[in-house]
């Protein structure tokens, strides 16, 4: 296809595991035309990490960017930014690295008000890990409803919601530095001075631009994976971080890019 229509790009979703094992196509999926990838990186936090069974490190993480970088492809990682485990502290390290690894206009500002969702047959629910932070099941929106242990993160999790949507069509990165902002604030703690951004510097594929209100849907870590979006499409799958999202908090399950 790529000599008939060497014009022709893709995109293509991924788990942080599967980039370490197949390294050696991204060189050849790059030369084919892919221009950017989707990889569920979830959180940074060995606990948090643990308790989703994403099957990844943080180590694993950078090893992978590192692949994917080298290989001439755009990383896009999204994320699960708030779970009853994440830490106040856990939230300002994922801004850290993004800024830290230049992922900034990699990732669409929506993915930093993401609250784990536990619908009606999760695999978390057979776990004792989420039990204390347990609420009733709202049957209207199809979820349980959980409580963080400390009240800091559901008031973030509730104003960067927020901040995201009234943001409309500002520039992502703009978005970015307010939500960074917001968070140390509720942190007690005092930001470095913004970096000026240039409206015209060139951003990564398949990322809003300024003056777009487009955003992007939770996806599933699938492509690559034998599972695919199963994973968010029924209630019973195997791994609790694959169906457990929901974007800014809404009351219904949001609409998933669902792919055969």
């Amino acid at each position: 296809m790529h000599a008939e229509l060497p014009a022709l790009t893709f995109d293509f979703t991924a788990k942080i595991e599967h980039i370490l094992e197949r390294a050696e196509i991204f060189p050849e999926l790059r030369r084919l035309g892919c221009v950017f990838m989707v990889s569920a990186v979830e959180s940074l936090s060995p606990t948090v990490l643990a308790n989703l069974e994403k099957g990844h490190t943080r180590e694993d993480v950078a090893r992978a960017l590192g692949i994917v970088r080298e290989a001439g492809i755009a990383f896009r990682p999204t994320w699960v930014a708030f779970t009853p485990w994440t830490t106040l502290e856990d939230y300002l390290e994922m801004f850290e690295f993004v800024e830290a690894e230049g992922l900034i206009d990699h990732v669409d500002p929506v993915q930093f008000t993401l609250r784990l969702l536990v619908p009606p047959g999760s695999s978390l629910l057979t776990r004792s890990a989420i039990t204390p932070y347990l609420d009733a099941l709202d049957q209207a929106a199809f979820m349980h409803r959980w409580t963080h242990p400390d009240p800091r993160l559901d008031m973030l999790q509730r104003e960067a919601s927020r901040l995201v949507e009234t943001a409309g069509a500002a520039d992502p990165a703009a978005t970015f530095y307010r939500l960074k902002a917001l968070a140390y604030a509720t942190a007690g703690l005092s930001e470095a001075a913004v970096p000026a951004l240039a409206p015209d510097r060139r951003r990564a594929p398949g990322s809003p631009k300024p003056g777009s209100a487009e955003r992007s849907r939770p996806r599933a870590s699938s492509a690559l994976s034998s599972r695919r979006c199963t994973k968010v499409c029924r209630a019973s799958s195997s791994s609790p971080a694959s169906l457990d999202r929901l974007s800014g908090g809404s009351p219904t399950i949001p609409p998933f890019n669902c792919r055969p």
